[in-house]
């Protein structure tokens, strides 16, 4: 399994890219990680760790940065590291490819080089968030499409069924529509068209509106949104989630009794603070295009880029894209009156 990583892509790189896949190397025996970026840094940067006989370097002159445009960027630097690491999973020379760059670019890389799977007419990103039940639930879209249709939303429903059946392991997982309310009435135009769609797709374990006290509570494993909704709660968990620590900080500091509460709970905050930590899931993929990409927040560590290498390994091995054109076709019958 030849997993290409944009090692230029994170706020620290190339120190979390060579790291987590070194730790990749030891943990998978069958994976094979390529290192896409600047030859000479690259290579200075391993020499101060052991050889790793499955780990190789790809030299990519350019580096496309967190603030670029991603049109622009993916048309001018054509040797970057991002597009380096996309072709070779195109020309067949890595099955899959991993991310911490500029999200926007990994998104219209993928749909230039890559192409979107036959029937999907958007891609989508989804990622994991922890809830109070024993497994997390996949949000999808998370930023890639602000401006939605009817039939994308649908379609988010079928390829995320399919990522939580194929790579979560969920048998028959329940797909929620984030909405203001649970009753079918609620919702603008757009929901109210998806929600009847998705009902009618008998394939699809539809169990209605949701909102987001369901995802918290682990009552629904997929959830289904635009990529303006997706990113707004993605960004307030985050928000929440710092607020929570901070201010739990601040408290456990403001008198004896309360370090001496805090010291007899710090074991209960360390298991809390790693189920909700980022880095402890497989990445974000985008899916609905012809191969396997996974997107990295710029700030992740060792750990993430490695699990996020752990997540190629399950989609690619599981052929999501294979289970995501056969679903697909199944939406199209069963939906014909979408825009």
């Amino acid at each position: 399994m030849r997993i290409a990583l944009d090692a230029m892509g994170s706020d620290n790189a190339p120190r979390p890219e060579i790291e987590g896949a070194i730790a990749a190397c030891k943990r998978f025996e069958d994976a094979e990680i390529i290192l896409v970026g600047d030859a000479p840094t690259l290579e200075t940067a391993l020499a101060a760790y052991p050889p790793e006989p499955r780990l190789s370097v790809q030299h990519a002159s350019e580096v496309i940065t967190m603030h670029e445009s991603p049109v622009t960027a993916v048309r001018q630097k054509k040797d970057s590291s991002l597009l380096v690491a996309m072709r070779m999973v195109k020309n067949g020379e890595a099955d899959g490819m991993v991310s911490a760059g500029n999200t926007g670019a990994v998104q219209v890389a993928a749909r230039i080089v890559l192409g979107p799977i036959r029937g999907v007419a958007r891609s989508a990103i989804c990622q994991q968030f922890p809830s109070l039940a024993d497994r997390n639930v996949l949000l999808i879209d998370l930023g890639a499409n602000v401006d939605c249709s009817a039939r994308h939303l649908c379609e988010f429903a079928e390829m995320g069924m399919v990522y939580a059946e194929r790579c979560l392991g969920y048998s028959n997982p329940r797909v929620g529509l984030l909405n203001i309310g649970e009753e079918q009435a609620k919702g603008n135009d757009l929901v109210k068209t998806v929600h009847s769609n998705l009902i009618a797709a008998n394939h699809i374990n539809f169990i209605g509106n949701v909102e987001p006290v369901h995802v918290f509570r682990g009552e629904v494993d997929v959830v289904v949104c635009d990529g303006f909704i997706g990113n707004l709660v993605l960004k307030t968990s985050e928000a929440a989630a710092m607020f929570i620590r901070k201010g739990l900080e601040r408290e456990m500091k403001a008198g004896l009794l309360s370090k001496i509460g805090g010291l007899l709970c710090m074991g209960a905050f360390k298991r809390f603070k790693k189920r909700v930590d980022p880095n402890d899931t497989t990445g974000a993929p985008l899916l609905g295009v012809n191969g396997t990409a996974i997107i990295l927040h710029g700030s992740t560590e060792a750990d993430g880029i490695t699990n996020a290498i752990e997540g190629a390994i399950r989609a690619i091995e599981s052929r999501v894209n294979e289970h995501i054109r056969r679903e697909i076709e199944k939406l199209r019958v069963t939906s014909s009156n979408l825009d």
